[in-house]
């Protein structure tokens, strides 16, 4: 440490100095006029520092209290050999801790492993301000006059501080003043600006827009109405009804009523009018105006629009016309009319359900849509209903469908019933229309009997042609009977008798035997007048079966039958009968087809397929095919291109497979001739591995 000073003349000259130090303490104020919080505590340390010989001065200062508190530290350079800064730091922070204010001017501390004097002194009333730390290694600091020059130098600060801070504060009020300034211009301008914008759009708006004094007399309307009704401003403010001049005649008296009793009444009213364009012709509007009043109640403006509704009113006029209209038709309808709501209640009936039902229409209002129906029908009906309200699965098809309906007196009909959905708002209407189809019904069942009356009659006015067939087919087993028995009587009479070749022979006069019985039995079923007898059938069995019948007559007409029988086909249900007939029909129309060919084969292909559920058998020949003309007229009754045909082969063979519930076409080939097939549903049974189709020819007879 330092040694105390005794000599009297350096006593004095330290005194001289303290009084230079207090007078350069008192003159750091003008220094820090215009300093910063900071600047003034980097000032006073430095100052501090150099007029005092300090070895260290440590500052903690509350500069701001919303801000954290600042510390600054000065050390000399024979001080740090022994500390270092952070260290030094951390001790004086650590003493800080231990209440300064506790402290004597003069303590003795240790930093390091060195004994220091410290002398703590506290900025403010209640030092508030902070806390300043002066530390020297000499012996009896400080010293009175170094003591009142830090206490001197201490309230300085102090006031230096306060000074700054009163002055920060006003420039930062000053600040935020500006700041605040300026976002409210910017606020009003942008105000200003859609002030602007909305004056602009309420004169450009697609309505018109007003207001309107306590009195009435309008103090404004937008540029729409001036350029519809090509009124001034200046006329329209003029006195109240001035713009009523506009007002179609017959409206006038309406409007005018209307709203004078708004007006004196002070509320909103509403006026449906017409009023005149620039060019004379009048348009309906609704004008519109409400009340705005002050605290007090008192009306202050009526403001209100005036909108184009012109297109609207007559949209419902002609709205009003077309349910007129949708009544009259409903009235008049020869068939039932019905409406219902999602719960299937009826809420409207035409009169002819009076006819239809037996039921009188006012008497089904209210009544749930189940009276109509049998018994056996209405669960599946409601059970139905509640699945397409829950998620839109239709249980029948809406157009055209039959279904059985019920009387009032429990009579239970044929009816065929259509229909269609509305939404009103959020609720769901549905209007049927149902038609009684017991006449048709019968009709049906009277024409399908003539159909087969028809087809019956048309095989048998096919016996003359098939007979020399039927004699080629029974002359040929009848032939080997005879030449059987007779090698059969020769073998028995041999010497010794040939047992075993007469055994044969007469196995084989069996055989032919059983063949002629085989044709003279289809020959009789063919023909014969019964019912349909549906039955499941093998479609190839049934093909073979004609072309044995028919194959004496290709040959002699030298036609190539090639047969691609699909093998494994699924079996049918249908009438052996008329399906035989159908092919029967189609391998004469195919043979007559290629009758005058002469350039070229003529072929026929006779094929049998799978196609998905259904089992398809078709004709191709190469003959002398179609026109388009012909295609759409070929399959009706009494339509012919044959010089000796009645027409009706094809008109039958389609009402046969179209009873089956197949279907019966013809194409022109991409070649000549042309293809004529059906399609009919195929019995169900389990899937068989697929084989080839068994593919068979027929050739002609040699010339005879």
């Amino acid at each position: 440490m330092h040694q105390q000073h005794t000599d009297p003349v350096a006593e004095v000259k330290r005194m001289q100095r303290c009084m230079n130090d207090l007078v350069g303490v008192l003159a750091l104020p003008a220094v820090w006029s215009v300093s910063e919080p900071s600047r003034i505590l980097d000032t006073f340390l430095d100052a501090l520092m150099e007029m005092l010989d300090l070895d260290f001065l440590y500052a903690h200062v509350q500069a701001d209290s919303r801000e954290a508190p600042v510390d600054a530290l000065r050390t000399a350079p024979r001080f740090e050999i022994c500390q270092s800064r952070d260290e030094i730091m951390l001790a004086l922070k650590q003493c800080f801790e231990e209440v300064p204010h506790t402290w004597h001017e003069r303590v003795c501390r240790h930093l390091g492993g060195q004994e220091i004097s410290v002398f703590p002194i506290r900025m403010g009333i209640e030092g508030e301000l902070g806390l300043i730390i002066a530390g020297s290694q000499r012996l009896g600091f400080p010293e009175q006059p170094e003591s009142l020059v830090l206490h001197v130098a201490a309230n300085q600060l102090a006031i230096g501080l306060q000074h700054a801070l009163r002055l920060y504060e006003q420039k930062r009020v000053a600040s935020e003043l500006d700041l605040r300034v300026a976002e409210r211009t910017k606020e009003l301008a942008e105000t200003n600006k859609k002030l602007q914008l909305q004056v602009g759009l309420l004169q450009r708006l697609p309505v018109v827009a007003w207001t309107l004094q306590p009195d009435g007399t309008p103090d404004f309307v937008n540029q729409v109405w001036l350029e519809y009704s090509g009124q001034t401003f200046a006329f329209v403010c003029s006195y109240p009804e001035a713009w009523m001049t506009a007002v179609h005649p017959d409206d006038r008296e309406a409007a005018s009523r209307i709203f004078w009793e708004g007006v004196r009444a002070g509320r909103p009213f509403a006026i449906e009018t017409r009023f005149r364009a620039q060019d004379g012709t009048y348009r309906w509007h609704l004008n519109r105006a409400v009340v705005i009043r002050d605290a007090e109640g008192k009306v202050l403006k009526f403001v209100g629009t005036s909108t184009d509704i012109d297109d609207r009113k007559r949209a419902e006029d002609e709205l009003r016309r077309s349910e007129a209209r949708y009544r009259v038709v409903v009235e008049t309808a020869s068939d039932a009319v019905v409406s219902i709501d999602a719960s299937g209640t009826i809420i409207l009936a035409n009169p002819a359900m009076k006819r239809i039902f037996r039921h009188a229409p006012e008497e089904l209002i209210g009544k749930p849509l189940t009276v109509l129906m049998p018994e056996a029908m209405r669960k599946l009906h409601e059970a139905g209903s509640k699945r397409y309200l829950e998620n839109g699965t239709k249980h029948l098809n809406w157009q055209g469908t039959e279904v059985t309906a019920l009387r009032a007196d429990g009579e239970e009909f044929p009816a065929e019933i259509s229909f269609g959905e509305m939404t009103s708002g959020e609720q769901k209407i549905l209007t049927g229309f149902i038609r009684d189809i017991s006449e048709k019904k019968s009709a049906e069942e009277e024409l399908r009997k003539t159909q087969a009356e028809l087809s019956r009659m048309m095989r048998v006015m096919t016996i003359g042609q098939l007979t020399a067939s039927i004699a080629h087919e029974v002359s040929q087993p009848l032939s080997g009977i005879i030449m059987n028995a007779s090698t059969c009587l020769r073998m028995l009479k041999s010497d010794p008798p040939n047992i075993d070749g007469a055994q044969e022979t007469a196995l084989r006069t069996i055989r032919d035997g059983n063949r002629a019985s085989e044709v003279i039995t289809r020959l009789r079923t063919l023909f014969s007048k019964r019912q349909i007898d549906v039955e499941p059938l093998d479609l190839n069995e049934a093909a073979r079966e004609v072309i044995s019948l028919l194959s004496g007559e290709l040959q002699r007409n030298k036609v190539i039958l090639k047969q691609e029988l699909y093998d494994n086909l699924p079996t049918v249900n249908g009438d052996r009968i008329q399906l035989q007939q159908v092919i029967l029909n189609l391998l004469r129309n195919a043979s007559d087809a290629m009758s005058s060919i002469e350039d070229r084969p003529r072929q026929m292909v006779l094929r049998t397929e799978r196609e998905g559920e259904h089992v398809r058998l078709s004709v191709q020949d190469s003959g002398v095919g179609f026109t388009r003309e012909v295609a759409d007229q070929m399959f009706e009754s009494f339509y012919t291109t044959k010089s000796d045909g009645m027409g009706v082969g094809l008109s039958v063979s389609r009402s046969i497979i179209e009873a089956n519930h197949g279907r019966l076409w013809a194409t022109a080939n991409d070649g000549p001739g042309a293809t004529f097939a059906f399609s009919i549903p195929c019995e169900y049974r389990p899937a068989l591995q697929e084989r080839p189709s068994e593919v068979v020819s027929i050739e002609p007879l040699a010339a005879e």
